[in-house]
């Protein structure tokens, strides 16, 4: 009995100096913006995105209730589909782009890439038509994942003498990059930096 009346003795005692702390709920208001990164020279970033903002808080909480000034949330990106028929991309994107661009870069983790601003459906073409114009041989293609399956001549320093050249979806276009034979990983950066320049030569 005594444990139980010093702990309703106690309990206004510890509500009280609750009061006593300060209120910082609302301290996420004072944050400031930190400027954008520096990507480091030699490397790609493939760019910012500001895909869901936060609304001005006096724009979000509105007294009354009006359509055309109340926040509307943003869809989400809609998913690129890369196995169409050809018919259905050219339908899609009209005569081929003359001012595509090619990028050599590296990734956030320092491994060589190739960035195409351009739509899949040209971006495999021209893959395709640089490859052979290459010492790379393709010996098989897989359109609807974006892989051309190609032998490497041993002077590129690749332990194994397949690799893929798989082709993937950005916001920023078409990115190029060296797998092993499997898909598994990315081939070592060396090779794969050898690989890649022969291939942006040739684009």
């Amino acid at each position: 009995m005594k444990k139980a009346g010093l702990a309703m003795l106690m309990l206004p005692a510890l509500l009280a100096a609750c009061s006593w702390l300060p209120d910082r709920t609302m301290i996420y208001q004072e944050a400031e913006t930190a400027p954008r990164m520096e990507v480091p020279e030699g490397m790609w970033f493939s760019g910012f995105d500001d895909r869901y903002p936060i609304p001005d808080v006096e724009r979000r909480v509105q007294v009354e209730d009006s359509a055309s000034e109340r926040f509307v949330i943003p869809t989400p990106p809609q998913l690129v589909v890369l196995g169409q028929s050809v018919e259905d991309e050219q339908a899609a994107t009209g005569p081929a782009p003359e001012n595509v661009r090619a990028i050599l870069g590296r990734d956030g983790n320092g491994y060589p890439i190739i960035m195409l601003n351009t739509q899949f459906v040209w971006a495999w073409e021209q893959v395709g038509q640089a490859v052979a114009k290459t010492d790379l041989r393709i010996e098989d293609r897989n359109r609807e994942s974006g892989i051309y399956y190609v032998r490497v001549p041993r002077e590129y320093g690749l332990s194994e003498r397949q690799a893929q050249l798989k082709l993937s979806q950005t916001v920023n276009g078409i990115q190029i990059a060296v797998l092993n034979q499997t898909g598994t990983s990315l081939v070592d950066q060396e090779p794969g930096q050898a690989i890649l320049q022969r291939l942006y030569d040739a684009l």
